[in-house]
């Protein structure tokens, strides 16, 4: 019996409130910066927190064309850019074989809330008697893993876990542990969220879990989280794989694990 596969990242990228490209990302936290500011919605004077970490500077026309814009939800545009430079970085020539062999993994909570929003407001707001004819291919949470293998022609596994705020970590777990078990030669995996329209942050408003003032994880003092948007994702190989095509590698996986603390339904 052949040992499990040791499984490097050799590819990312990620778009969020600290940049539009994984380096962005990197520097503003190696510079100490952060990604909150004042929600920019048109009703963000109706809530109760007035901060988030939204992808500030993106316009969708510069990635997608005409006709593959109305096919995409906000949180699957900035999956699918991250997934893109991820893609490029690692370096990846995807041949039939490895289409065959490439394994796409989501992670996504929320799903697309801005077209759930658009429907809501479509019927209620502005009397209409029937929803845009794309919103159930937009809003659900596995658009992203969809779209995802259709632009890189990927065959093998594909689906997204949704668990909460662990869902992207899960994702990439069962990512890594699939390549580890030679299921898969490639792994596209990590995920995206996009929470601001007005009906979702109102839900999260009745909560009272989201802070007043800012972010403060491990402070005593903290107030509450911080709600954010962005996409991030990896490309996940064997060593022996990067190493033959002589790939950078970021880093090692080395093992992945997951439990519940049955204990209580938002702690």
């Amino acid at each position: 019996m052949r040992p499990p596969e040791r499984v490097v990242v050799t590819g990312v990228g990620a778009i969020s409130a600290l940049g539009l490209t994984a380096r962005a990302l990197w520097d503003a936290l190696r510079e100490g910066h952060d990604g909150f500011g004042a929600i920019e919605l048109a009703e963000a004077d109706t809530l109760r927190f007035t901060g988030g970490a939204q992808v500030r500077g993106f316009d969708p026309a510069h990635h997608f064309d005409a006709k593959q814009l109305p096919l995409l939800d906000r949180f699957a545009q900035l999956g699918l850019v991250a997934a893109r430079e991820a893609i490029v970085d690692a370096g990846i020539e995807f041949t039939p074989d490895l289409r065959l062999r490439c394994a796409v993994v989501t992670g996504c909570a929320a799903g697309g809330q801005a077209s759930i929003q658009q429907v809501y407001d479509d019927l209620w707001r502005d009397g209409r008697h029937r929803a845009p004819v794309l919103t159930i291919p937009r809003f659900i949470p596995n658009a992203l893993a969809s779209h995802v293998c259709m632009e890189i022609g990927a065959t093998g596994p594909s689906f997204t876990l949704s668990t909460a705020c662990a869902s992207s970590n899960h994702a990439i777990g069962h990512a890594f542990w699939m390549v580890r078990n030679r299921q898969a030669d490639l792994a596209v995996t990590g995920g995206s969220e996009s929470p601001f329209n007005i009906g979702h942050l109102k839900a999260w408003e009745a909560m009272r879990v989201v802070a007043v003032d800012t972010c403060r994880p491990f402070s005593k003092e903290r107030t509450g989280m911080i709600l954010g948007e962005a996409g991030a994702m990896l490309v996940l190989e064997p060593l022996s794989r990067a190493l033959a095509r002589g790939a950078r590698i970021y880093a090692e996986i080395i093992g992945f694990g997951m439990s519940a603390d049955a204990h209580h339904i938002t702690q």
